[in-house]
């Protein structure tokens, strides 16, 4: 099994939404999405950490397998919260231990481009701007 990652990095919320209901993806995942389920499912409205939520996105990767079973590609949307190269080196690592995975990076609508070393990490990296 192969995944496609589509590293997505924008100014807003609404730039990504925009962007997964145009390009077909398997799979979307996003921290603010993340944040807000598990925020909900709290019965003391406590906000859950960014440990919590990165617990819950390696969940939902280790969950892939059984339920793509039949697929050899899987396409995901993965909207960086933070674009910095531990970041990424994590995420790659993450990525790397469990799968065979391509990581590609889509900057929207943004001009603060990333600190020098972060766009060589990826695959490909795409610049769209919607203006």
């Amino acid at each position: 099994m192969t995944l496609k990652i589509a590293g997505i990095w924008c100014k807003s919320k609404s730039d990504f939404d925009k962007h997964t209901r145009s390009v077909e993806y398997d799979v979307i995942i996003s921290h603010s999405d993340i944040y807000n389920r598990l925020l909900k499912s709290d019965p003391n409205n406590i906000e859950p950490s960014d440990v919590i939520i990165s617990l819950y996105i390696q969940r939902l990767f280790a969950n892939l397998p059984e339920k793509f079973k039949d697929n050899d590609l899987i396409n995901i949307a993965f909207l960086f919260k933070n674009l910095n190269r531990e970041t990424v080196l994590n995420f790659k690592e993450f990525i790397g231990s469990s799968f065979n995975a391509d990581l590609d990076l889509i900057i929207i609508d943004r001009c603060d481009y990333p600190k020098r070393g972060v766009l060589s990490l990826f695959d490909s990296v795409k610049f769209i701007d919607n203006d």
